[in-house]
């Protein structure tokens, strides 16, 4: 009688599920991240031995570069328009739906406003435009920016992010305007010493 022969079969892997979680958890990622905008304007920060986050959302950061130019950014897109729409009615003007786009998708800005819709138009069109900086001081723009900014968001934070190698005037300018408007707690953005002497 002859022998039965067992066929071995070769165990089959299903990756069906596999792929379907691998799917599930690249949306989970791209539909929870929020992406850090682009500034205008490269800042090296200056190197701290203390490390406190800073708050994710309802965050206004000033940013002030090393030639003393300021610029402003929120971090709520939605903000951004409603913040711009009451500083254009403050100084009489108007900017279309796509003006109004361009600026939702601005990383910072750093213009004075009657420099703002060529920024806007430039930016439409995909054209570089070099940005001046906000003007500061006792009548300067930027406190009609922060003041604007607060009352859209009154839970708004601010934060300063300034150069290492800006000067001092322009930076107790700018911490004297915060305190004119009676913004009296703010964080000022550092780097952790280890990285700075890495990056060095």
């Amino acid at each position: 009688m002859p022998k039965l022969r067992n066929i071995r079969k070769k165990p089959k892997l299903d990756m069906n599920p596999m792929v379907d979680m691998a799917f599930l958890l690249v949306s989970f990622f791209m539909m929870t991240t929020t992406f850090k905008a682009e500034l205008p304007e490269e800042v090296r920060i200056p190197p701290s031995s203390s490390e406190v986050k800073l708050p994710e959302k309802a965050l206004c950061t000033i940013s002030l570069s090393a030639d003393g130019r300021v610029f402003i950014s929120l971090d709520n897109k939605f903000e951004r328009k409603r913040v711009l729409d009451a500083v254009g009615a403050h100084y009489g003007l108007q900017f279309t739906d796509d003006q109004r786009r361009a600026f939702a998708l601005l990383g910072g800005v750093g213009v004075a406003m009657a420099d703002l819709p060529a920024l806007l138009d430039a930016r439409m069109r995909g054209e570089p435009f070099q940005q001046m900086g906000i003007p500061l001081g006792e009548g300067g723009e930027l406190r009609q920016w922060l003041l604007t900014a607060r009352m859209v968001n009154p839970r708004l934070r601010f934060a300063i992010n300034a150069d290492a190698r800006a000067k001092y005037p322009e930076m107790n300018e700018l911490i004297e305007t915060l305190r004119d408007l009676n913004i009296t707690r703010f964080s000022i953005v550092t780097d952790l010493k280890s990285s700075y002497a890495a990056a060095d």
